[in-house]
């Protein structure tokens, strides 16, 4: 039994940000609390595109009908994607991060948790940071935060959302783990969006509701008001958007811990201000969730280097003298085109590709 999970460790460890051993197995366990031996091994024998049933059958020489039950049982235990398809569904093979462990909102534990954070400090967080491509972009709410246009579309927030057929919303899954801890902030849970595809496989596994293009935009707006930074998965083809905190979400909590922020992140603005317009009511030192800004001599002032470029401080400036600025040609990122771009990507960095 313990050879099909080492397997499944081995597979997830080729996948973008990857899934590494170590010297406590604290991984394997993970996988036994997620994973049957029989799960595990049907994901051994999915490919990296998505499959029908009947394709996933002929490679395993199973039956047909058993293995498109056994497909939808994994799916809706989060272990598979699912996709939707007049013919019928997709099936697919995804990594631990994003993947995996995003689609356990409705699956958490105590127990489950416990490993994920040990996990994470002796292993999966070294590896998620080793990647030159993230999974995640800072992305401003809206361009009338920016000086100068035009704005990419997949760096506006809002031109995101209005695009979209699709739309649910789900709760923060950093948010919820951590009150299960019974911790937590005062931030809003149902905060995070998602589109399309995965909003229909979060919608079809009931871990998420479905809402309007309209309602879409209000939560954008609450999320800003309640000093959330707006970060979508890493492509043009926006999937999904979180709204994070710098109490409980991963990605930020990380990001506080370098000395340089900006350097850690793919936004393309960075704030600018007129420190001597400053009235010091310090409203931005408060909302900045990297502590970018910083009183000095009675005003707000900015270090570029701790930057992310999400705007928080430019919504709610009273005396409206700040403003994102686009950065150099040079420094610009243009994101991959589609998640399965990033996958790859990541996988690449990691030289597991």
């Amino acid at each position: 039994m313990d050879d099909v999970f080492e397997q499944l460790r081995e597979r997830l460890d080729t996948m973008a940000t990857g899934y590494p051993a170590t010297r406590s197995g604290v991984e394997v366990h993970l996988l036994k609390k997620l994973f049957t031996p029989d799960d595990a091994a049907l994901f051994l024998k999915m490919g990296d595109a998505p499959q029908t049933p009947q394709q996933v059958a002929e490679h395993t020489g199973a039956d047909a009908g058993e293995t498109a039950i056994r497909l939808e049982h994994m799916a809706l235990k989060g272990l598979l994607f699912r996709f939707r398809h007049p013919d019928g569904p997709r099936y697919l093979a995804v990594p631990f991060i994003v993947g995996i462990y995003e689609f356990q909102v409705n699956g958490l534990s105590p127990s489950v948790l416990k490993s994920i954070s040990e996990y994470y400090l002796t292993g999966l967080g070294q590896s998620f940071h080793s990647t030159r491509t993230p999974h995640l972009r800072t992305v401003p709410i809206d361009k009338g935060l920016v000086s100068s246009w035009p704005v990419a579309p997949y760096d506006d927030a809002l031109a995101i959302v209005e695009k979209k057929q699709t739309i649910a919303v789900a709760d923060c899954l950093c948010r919820k783990a951590v009150r299960m801890y019974g911790k937590g902030c005062g931030h809003p849970l149902e905060t995070c969006l998602q589109f399309d595809a995965f909003a229909e496989y979060y919608l079809d596994n009931r871990m998420a509701r479905p809402v309007s293009t309209d309602e879409a935009v209000s939560i954008l707006k609450a999320n800003d008001k309640s000093g959330l930074v707006i970060q979508a998965l890493n492509s043009r083809q926006v999937d999904a958007m979180c709204a994070c905190c710098s109490c409980c979400c991963g990605m930020l909590i990380s990001l506080k811990l370098f000395p340089a922020p900006a350097r850690e992140v793919q936004s393309n603005y960075v704030c600018m201000s007129e420190p001597e317009l400053c009235t010091g009511c310090g409203v931005c030192v408060t909302r900045c969730p990297v502590g970018a800004v910083v009183m000095e001599e009675g005003r707000a002032v900015l270090r570029e280097q701790r930057c992310i470029g999400c705007g928080l401080c430019v919504s709610t400036c009273r005396e409206q003298i700040r403003l994102l600025v686009k950065k150099p040609p040079d420094k610009l990122y243009e994101p991959p085109e589609d998640l399965f771009d990033t996958y790859r990507r990541m996988s690449e960095d990691r030289g597991r590709a």
